[in-house]
């Protein structure tokens, strides 16, 4: 419970690994594509993909006040589940024209529009979203404050960050007052631009999650130019997944098995997010996180990360 001492955030989240005979893994499930517009039946699909993470192991789960219908649709799932079994991450964005004051005021209400949204009492992890600047966060009377200030009520236990800057998280991390920076998309087989950043952020005791290890798509195992183009960075992406499904077709290996099992061998991360919208997809991702992939595959893809990465 968040009001008995506290232990620092990646050794309380191993309870929520998800557990597989002997074997612990740290993945937990992204709410983002169980947000998006849905008719009555997509709806009941996205309460079984809940239903059929929880029944198979998944305990942490993320979602934020950006994510659509997200909130609303786990705050329906909780209710069917004991709430103490599971980790309930959640997020806000913050506007840079928000004086600090503002800031505050905003997350105030934000943490108890969220509380009622998932039906809960209080919130595990709370964390900034998708920021261009943390002025207003930590400048005096700022949004820190207003968090520390939930923190202390028990509304919510962890505060986080998660942006696309590896500037902001760094800033985050080296601060001393956040408990998570979470980063996406830049730690998997085709871009491991986060990888000094996660190795600096867990020195210092800080949780790092890592979302979209399947880099939203281009590690599915279908073939990556079969994709649309987008903008260069993705370009380059793309570049490197094509060499990567090669490589993993040419040793027959499973794309995604690779993909998933990747991130989960890094020490330093303490979890791992998939954002299934079907209990299918998130079946064959669960079937890669545990299929079998030979020792001498991760000297080859350190091999290729180092040509490419």
């Amino acid at each position: 419970m968040i009001t008995e001492a506290r232990q620092d955030f990646p050794t309380q989240v191993q309870r929520y690994y998800r557990t597989q005979g002997a074997t612990r893994q740290a993945i937990g499930m992204g709410c983002a594509t169980i947000g998006g517009s849905a008719d009555t039946e997509r709806l009941r699909q996205f309460q079984q993909t809940l239903d059929f993470a929880f029944e198979n192991g998944i305990r942490y789960f993320d979602t934020s006040a950006q994510y659509g219908g997200s909130e609303f649709r786990l705050g329906e799932f909780i209710k069917r589940i004991p709430r103490e079994e599971i980790f309930v991450a959640t997020k806000a964005h913050i506007l840079s024209a928000f004086s600090p004051s503002e800031a505050a005021i905003f997350l105030r209400q934000a943490i108890h529009n969220s509380l009622e949204r998932l039906n809960v009492s209080h919130i595990d992890l709370f964390q900034v979203h998708d920021v261009g600047s943390l002025d207003n966060v930590f400048a005096q009377g700022g949004g820190l404050e207003a968090l520390k200030q939930a923190q202390s009520e028990g509304l919510i236990g962890y505060i986080g960050l998660g942006v696309r800057s590896h500037a902001l998280l760094e800033q985050a991390a080296l601060s001393g007052d956040f408990d998570t920076i979470l980063t996406y998309m830049d730690y998997t087989p085709i871009n491991t631009s986060a990888a000094d950043l996660i190795r600096e952020a867990a020195k210092r005791g800080v949780g790092v999650i890592n979302g979209s290890p399947l880099s939203f798509g281009l590690l599915t195992g279908t073939d990556p130019r079969l994709r649309p183009l987008q903008d260069s960075h993705h370009a380059y992406l793309l570049d490197n997944a094509t060499r990567f499904y090669e490589l993993c077709q040419a040793n027959q290996w499973s794309v995604v098995a690779a993909a998933m099992q990747f991130p989960l061998r890094n020490p330093d991360i303490s979890l791992t997010l998939t954002g299934p919208g079907s209990p299918q997809e998130l079946a064959t991702t669960l079937t890669a996180i545990d299929a079998p992939l030979p020792d001498s595959a991760w000297t080859i893809i350190e091999q290729f990360l180092f040509q490419n990465g």
